[in-house]
């Protein structure tokens, strides 16, 4: 999955059939991700994300996602 590829493995998975939720956690952000299988092909797609930080502002999401792919590469 592209997902992985790009931030590696999460830091918890739920199963909400029909989908699921992968959270990553660094420090404090932390990136949800819904995903929901595509009908025909039952592959798993991101739906929805929501990236949240200490301070929750369009900065501080940015600088968490930032973070987020930066822990993915060092970690590969």
């Amino acid at each position: 999955m592209e997902l992985r590829a790009m931030l590696g493995a999460p830091t918890s998975e739920e199963d909400r059939p029909p989908g699921k939720r992968w959270r990553y956690q660094e420090g404090q952000c932390t990136l949800d991700v819904q995903l929901y299988p595509d009908v025909r092909t039952k592959q798993f797609g991101v739906l929805a994300y929501e990236v949240k930080s200490d301070d929750n502002t369009d900065e501080g999401r940015r600088v968490c996602m930032a973070q987020l792919q930066s822990r993915a590469q060092t970690r590969q």
